[in-house]
């Protein structure tokens, strides 16, 4: 397992997302990059374990916490990281590691397990979803659900605007008006 350390140069976004954290019992990690972004540019990878946040050792935090010391970096923002398999680039801000090399907290075996198989948690080609997001999605019963698409939204709105603009909307909304007056007595 490789640990390294990222000086991302500010200021934000640093296009990447965390997943994880102290209270979801499970280490902080990598869920999603930005495409060109600061994180992709220095080599960070998705799955990626974050193990320190400006030093401070990131075993402790809160999924929150963790967002907030990141948010309040100003210029720079270092992380230490920890990644399982080599990545296909190499990151190109890595600096010697410490006298101490960092390490995640891990208090038992199935913690350690979850955190050495961190494949099946990342997102699959084409989907963009990691597997814990689709178990969420099957249990809640969205899993078929898609995203409306820009020209579906488009024409919604076109839609929307149109019956905005009908007699028959203009009828409802008079009488809604003057419904609405004369019950709050504002009207007789």
């Amino acid at each position: 397992m490789d640990s390294f350390k990222v000086v991302l140069e500010g200021p934000a976004p640093w296009g990447f997302r965390l997943q994880g954290g102290k209270d979801f019992n499970v280490p902080l990690s990598i869920s999603r990059l930005t495409p060109g972004g600061k994180a992709a540019q220095a080599g960070v990878a998705v799955g990626d374990w974050v193990l320190s946040i400006d030093g401070e050792n990131a075993g402790s935090l809160t999924h929150i916490e963790a967002q907030n010391k990141i948010r309040a970096c100003g210029e720079h923002l270092s992380l230490g990281l920890s990644r399982a398999q080599p990545a296909q680039g190499k990151p190109q801000k890595v600096q010697p590691p410490d006298k101490q090399p960092l390490r995640p907290a891990v208090p038992d075996a199935s913690k350690q397990r979850l955190m050495e198989n961190t494949e099946d948690w990342r997102p699959r080609p084409g989907t963009g979803q990691s597997r814990s997001f689709r178990i969420l999605a099957h249990l809640t019963g969205t899993e078929f659900m898609q995203d409306p698409d820009e020209e579906h939204q488009k024409k919604s709105r076109e839609k929307y605007v149109l019956e905005l603009q009908s007699p028959h909307y203009t009828r409802l909304r008079d009488w809604h008006h003057q419904r609405s007056a004369h019950v709050l007595n504002v009207q007789s």
